[in-house]
């Protein structure tokens, strides 16, 4: 006996995925099942990272993991329509990915059928829910670079790749509307505090090691959650099962938050931050709940979550753009409006790799937009993609790169060509902006990625 729809927003969460796809969907159906849920009820399955969208074995070689430690995994078969995904699939990237093929999808996109990567930053709607994500891990030496790696990458570049930008991290910044659900491979710094962080600390010892020199969590995760104020915050990476409620006072942020927490270690409350540099102020008190899963093969209570979020709270004033439904009855992924203006506001301060010289240009932008750029930008959306009826995520899943041919025979560190990716040509083509991640006939010609399409 299924549960009725009208109970509300059924979610499952894994932490990292580590490739292992058959494994999850499976787990997944039998978690389902013992809470007198189809599969087929879920709404959407999401993963905080170390997904590894692996297509094939050159793909391999793009991932910052030790050589004899580098394995196949699943995702090849869904790629390659071998395999399906049975629930929509929402996932961002980690520190352990084929970072060539998701940097193919800068701005999101599908991965396989029914599989959708948010992108280095990003947020879509399902319905009324707003979906947020951060890719990749916080790299303090990092974090203000332009991206300059290109394929093929070197000892650095196979590092760097998956750091996170704050070029990114802006954008995010921008947003203005509420966001409900929130995703992240690296925890915020000190989330840790608003959960029990004393049993963390005692079963984890490098944890309270690492909080104790400020070095625990990304830090530009933290200014998120302390501008946006999702409902839910998920994350992996950690290893470990942990949650926490962070309580937001009307009109107060992370630093009223953290002031007001009690056993706080007298060492750890001396170097937490007095200020943030963004706080999104509310006249309402708000709470955000942070969970943290383990990587796929620990129990499967550590690192699987099946859940139901309720109603959305205004559910019944859903705009019009995002009320249409599957024939299942669930909700079609949608593009969201203010998503697409601020990243038609900030693309032209973009700094990546020109994939002909392969050097970073100075962008033609400065790199902090102004919300004035943004509430232009959101008249544009409105007249050329609300009004024509475009909000809709199309499927346009094209598999570019060979599927994986187990008699294919690669050199250890043979890495594939780039591929121009359509889904983002067709993205940059929607918003009517240059593409940059264009690679010219010659260059394609050079990588050997011309005219390279798979069916």
């Amino acid at each position: 006996m299924t549960t009725s729809r009208s109970s509300g927003l059924k979610v499952a969460i894994v932490g990292c995925g580590h490739g292992q796809l058959d494994a999850i969907y499976a787990s997944l159906e039998v978690e389902c099942l013992t809470k007198g849920w189809a599969l087929s009820d879920l709404d959407f399955l999401v993963i905080c990272g170390d997904f590894q969208a692996i297509r094939n074995q050159l793909d391999l070689n793009c991932m910052s993991v030790p050589q004899r430690y580098r394995k196949m995994g699943d995702f090849h078969k869904y790629y390659s329509g071998a395999a399906q995904a049975p629930v929509l699939t929402l996932v961002i990237g980690g520190n352990h990915e084929a970072s060539n093929y998701l940097f193919e999808l800068y701005h999101g996109g599908w991965l396989a059928p029914n599989i959708y990567y948010l992108g280095a930053a990003g947020l879509v709607r399902y319905g009324p829910w707003r979906i947020a994500g951060i890719s990749g891990i916080y790299n303090r030496r990092s974090y203000h670079k332009p991206h300059g790696e290109r394929l093929p990458y070197d000892r650095d570049d196979v590092k760097s790749v998956y750091h996170v930008r704050d070029y990114d991290i802006q954008r995010l910044l921008l947003l203005r509307n509420p966001v409900d659900i929130s995703l992240s491979h690296d925890w915020p710094a000190w989330v840790e505090l608003f959960g029990d962080h004393k049993d963390l600390y005692t079963t984890k010892p490098h944890f309270f090691a690492s909080a104790l020199v400020d070095n625990l969590g990304s830090k530009p995760s933290t200014d998120l959650l302390n501008h946006m104020h999702p409902t839910y915050w998920f994350s992996g990476h950690m290893h470990t099962r942990f949650a926490a409620s962070v309580d937001f006072e009307a009109g107060s942020g992370m630093e009223d938050a953290l002031q007001r927490l009690e056993d706080v270690p007298e060492k750890l409350r001396a170097i937490l931050p007095q200020t943030f540099s963004s706080t999104r102020t509310s006249s309402t008190a708000s709470k955000t709940e942070f969970l943290a899963l383990d990587k796929v093969g620990s129990p499967t209570s550590q690192w699987l979550e099946v859940r139901s979020l309720g109603e959305h709270p205004h559910n019944a004033n859903l705009e019009t753009p995002y009320v249409e439904k599957t024939e299942a009855g669930k909700f079609h992924l949608h593009y969201d409006e203010e998503w697409l203006a601020i990243t038609r506001a900030c693309a032209p301060a973009l700094r990546i790799a020109d994939p002909e010289t392969l050097v970073v240009k100075p962008s033609n932008k400065k790199r902090v937009v102004s919300a004035a750029s943004v509430d232009k930008q959101k008249m544009w959306v409105r007249e050329n993609i609300v009004r024509e009826g475009l909000l809709k995520i199309p499927f346009n899943f094209v598999p570019h790169a060979p599927p994986h041919n187990p008699g294919f025979i690669v050199a250890p560190n043979q890495q594939p060509p780039e591929y121009p990716n359509q889904q983002t040509a067709d993205l940059y083509g929607l918003l009517q902006i240059p593409n940059p991640f264009t690679l010219s006939l010659e260059r394609a010609e050079d990588t050997g990625a011309a005219g390279v399409i798979f069916g």
